[in-house]
């Protein structure tokens, strides 16, 4: 008889971003799977039985529930699970006290490569992740470069590593998937490029803001996050360069919304420095929109040949491919046409059955 699976999705909360989105899918397509998987998690998940635990582990706690979440990881679980069976833990924490086979997926190293970020973050990759890589049985890698950035910093063996890369939701992210009048709710009547998860510095949305204020031909950028330290920085950007009519900061949206904006878009911008993998490029993709993006960290992995590449960090590269876009469609329609091939690569199924695979 196989070993039980068991899941720790302690990261689950009731509207899941990042790692959230991430377990939320894997752990949806696993069980499809193998119904007797368990599934440990504080929110309910549709379809899926779940075993409930406490609810300050939620992400919605922020700090606390990052501190709840990890002594649950450490003090709570390994009681919960036998030996003979086998703990998946989706994301960064991985318990020291059970003696059942554990695996790990590993997204990307932000605290040590941008250790200002998330300074408590940083010591806990230095520190506890090294003992935690030793522990586990094997690692899922989200990317090549991830795989490269753990061999980097840890001493470990490369064969305990397997690359299996995210998936993306096709049954939201596409062209059927799209409201004309999402445009009109957000007053949009003119052309524009779109960026999200405007988030935190390493993103570098300061380098697109600076390269439309030289762009010529009327086009203006979408830039979709709710209000933070960062997005104030970039409003003081847009004012001391004087193109505040040229950036629209239109906050938090809805999901729903999400696809209209990006499938209208001229291009969606991802300027970013680092990226353990870069979901958002399959997801504009997805909805008929033109890559421009970098050649940094594992974002080649992500877009193939089907984006439009700009030196990494280089205003007048990015400057350059912005304006070719904009005056070339039958560019912008060639790389739409390969976009829809490139993400044929892509989808939770085949990065739950990868998974499945390493489980059993």
């Amino acid at each position: 008889m196989d070993n039980k699976i068991v899941i720790n999705s302690s990261i689950l909360d009731e509207c899941p971003t990042g790692l959230g989105i991430y377990v939320k899918n894997v752990v949806k397509e696993l069980y499809k799977q193998d119904k007797n998987i368990r599934v440990l998690s504080p929110v309910d998940i549709a379809g899926i039985k779940v075993e409930k635990i406490n609810k300050y582990v939620k992400p919605s706690y922020k700090k606390t529930g990052g501190l709840m979440r990890f002594l649950w990881t450490q003090l709570i679980l390994p009681f919960k699970v036998k030996k003979d069976e086998v703990i998946y833990h989706p994301f960064q924490y991985l318990t020291l006290l059970s003696r059942a086979k554990q695996i790990i997926t590993i997204h990307d190293f932000i605290p040590l490569h941008y250790p200002d970020v998330a300074k408590h973050q940083n010591k806990y990759y230095k520190i506890l992740m090294p003992l935690l890589l030793k522990r586990a049985y094997k690692i899922v890698a989200i990317s090549e470069n991830t795989k490269k950035d753990i061999l980097k910093f840890y001493n470990i063996d490369e064969n305990k590593i397997c690359v299996i890369p995210n998936g993306y939701d096709n049954n939201f992210f596409n062209v059927e998937n799209i409201n004309i009048n999402v445009l009109k709710k957000y007053n949009i009547n003119y052309n524009y490029m779109i960026m999200v998860g405007a988030s935190y510095p390493h993103k570098n949305l300061e380098l697109a803001i600076r390269a439309i204020a030289n762009i010529k031909k009327e086009c203006k950028i979408i830039i979709v996050g709710k209000d933070s330290d960062y997005i104030k920085k970039l409003k003081k950007l847009a004012k001391e360069l004087n193109i505040e009519e040229k950036i629209n900061f239109i906050g938090y949206i809805p999901d729903e919304d999400l696809p209209a904006l990006y499938y209208y878009s001229k291009a969606f911008l991802y300027t970013t420095l680092y990226e353990g993998f870069g979901l958002p490029i399959l997801e504009a993709m997805g909805c008929g929109t033109v890559v421009i993006t970098s050649d940094n960290s594992s974002l080649a992995e992500v877009y193939g040949d089907a984006a439009l590449i700009f030196k990494n960090n280089d205003l007048v590269d990015l400057q350059e491919k912005i304006e070719e876009i904009l005056n070339n469609e039958n560019l912008r329609q060639e790389l739409i046409e390969k976009s829809k091939k490139n993400i044929k690569r892509f989808s939770w199924e085949k990065t739950a059955k990868e998974i499945y695979k390493i489980l059993k």
